[in-house]
């Protein structure tokens, strides 16, 4: 009879898999430990020097500030603001949040031109907010860091454990 088959040398594969592992789980923790802060840290800031106008209310404001008009009930309340010279009204900016337990929709976003105190006079109750942009993009590249990074660290954490246990079975012999 023929001599049996000289076995396969997978030392190779063994380390690749063992590398992937590693290499995998370390991206997977990273990513999804850094993309939490990254997200829970720009959730915190997204609104902030928040106030309420119930009818009327002041606010200083220096040139160049942003300030966004949510309510509670999705209308959107007729509103007047005086002040140094008349805010601008930005595109549609979008957001939600909770303030003093209630639930908030944007429904109006200003920049003011020049500094000042401005005098607010609504029909209805509103919050006014500054949003801050860097809070926003800071949560959304947190959410995309953990899923992104994660999914990344999870498929070579996957692939590096298939090779290693590859690599480690007996070969058959007939």
């Amino acid at each position: 009879p023929p001599p049996p088959p000289q076995p396969k040398d997978r030392s190779g594969m063994r380390r690749w898999g063992k590398g992937l592992t590693f290499v995998g789980l370390a991206i997977l923790v990273v990513s999804v430990v850094v993309g939490g802060i990254l997200a829970a840290t720009g959730a915190g800031n997204i609104v902030n020097d928040s106030f309420v106008v119930e009818p009327t209310a002041r606010h200083a404001y220096d040139a160049g500030d942003t300030f966004t008009l949510f309510t509670e009930d999705g209308r959107a309340p007729s509103c007047n603001i005086d002040g140094p010279a008349e805010p601008v009204r930005n595109g549609s900016l979008t957001a939600e949040f909770d303030h003093d337990g209630n639930h908030v929709e944007s429904f109006a976003s200003f920049e003011v031109v020049q500094g000042g105190t401005y005098t607010f006079e609504c029909t209805d109750r509103v919050v006014v907010a500054s949003v801050d942009v860097g809070g926003i993009l800071s949560l959304g590249g947190g959410i995309a860091l953990a899923f992104l990074g994660g999914g990344l660290g999870g498929l070579l954490f996957l692939i590096g454990v298939v090779l290693w246990i590859i690599a480690g079975r007996k070969p058959r012999t007939a």
